[in-house]
């Protein structure tokens, strides 16, 4: 009889596969402190139990981001998005997760934080050998009181990392309220796959379509509070995309989207002594988006 060494059998647990990093510019701590007027007696401050400040250590010393309203309920940066990123844990796959890229960008000391979620294994097949849309999520927190939280669901172009604003883009807005909390959102990031791919139908019939330059200029004119001289540098990008996509409603979009996504060239927001790049960014969205949503673009791109 042979001797038969024998070892206990062992088990390989492998550890959870990790898609986001816990550190990030937007998550600072913030604080409520009462807030003060001067009266008409000079040198002498009065309580306002109407309204508070919103506060954060900015280089060293403290910093207000906003007077806010007394029922003004603080969602902080980091609690959101960890709860967010949970959600994407529990409703895609880890294929679908693999490689996501994270962009945070903050305004006015973080009165305004956004960040976007670009998943480069979720895409979709739009027609066109010169564009690689995939998903993109973008996140919207202010600590100001004017801004709203948001939470977009819509796409980015790959092959000229132009964001795309859709005109169904699927926009979730919730004031800062006693009413807003996290698990009421759980519904939209699990449906944000779902409108993604509902409309991609839309830009493969966009990438089919061809248009003529006066058609262009006219469309773009459409675009709220636009200029002559902005309609012109629409014009003069719309001519580059029509290089990569001919002269299509897709190259006339994608000209409007390369100005709501891009802090640069003839579309450089003017610098001031505050960093309001990412809000700017967010308003340019919003006007393509009503833009891409009006009669103008619509009858055009049918």
């Amino acid at each position: 009889m042979s001797n038969i060494t024998t070892f206990p059998s062992s088990r390989v647990v492998s550890e959870p596969v990790k898609h986001f990093d816990d550190d990030s510019e937007l998550y600072f701590d913030t604080w409520e402190r009462p807030a003060f007027f001067q009266g008409n007696d000079i040198g002498n401050y009065y309580g306002d139990s109407n309204h508070k400040h919103i506060v954060r250590m900015y280089n060293g010393a403290p910093k207000s981001l906003g007077i806010v309203g007394k029922n003004y309920k603080m969602l902080h940066n980091k609690e959101l998005c960890q709860s967010i990123e949970q959600q994407f844990v529990e409703s895609m796959s880890n294929d679908q997760l693999e490689g996501v890229q994270v962009k945070d960008n903050i305004s006015y000391y973080g009165a305004t934080s956004i960040r976007q979620y670009i998943f480069p294994n979720i895409t979709a097949d739009i027609g066109s050998d010169r564009s690689n849309v995939a998903l993109r999520t973008i996140i919207v927190n202010g600590y100001d009181g004017s801004s709203s939280f948001k939470l977009y669901n819509g796409a980015i172009d790959f092959f000229c990392a132009n964001g795309m604003v859709t005109g169904i883009y699927d926009v979730e807005t919730r004031r800062h309220t006693a009413g807003l909390t996290i698990p009421s959102l759980v519904d939209k990031i699990k449906k944000s796959i779902d409108i993604f791919y509902l409309q991609a139908e839309h830009w493969k019939h966009w990438v089919g379509k061809e248009i003529s330059d006066e058609d262009a200029q006219t469309c773009y004119e459409a675009i709220p509070n636009a200029s002559e001289g902005f309609v012109k540098k629409l014009l003069r990008q719309f001519h580059i995309e029509c290089l990569t996509h001919g002269r299509t409603v897709w190259a006339l979009y994608s000209a409007a989207t390369y100005y709501a996504t891009h802090d640069e060239g003839e579309f450089k927001t003017r610098a001031t002594e505050h960093d309001h790049s990412a809000s700017t960014l967010i308003n340019r969205e919003k006007q393509i988006r009503s833009w891409i949503s009006g009669d103008e673009f619509v009858n055009l791109a049918a």
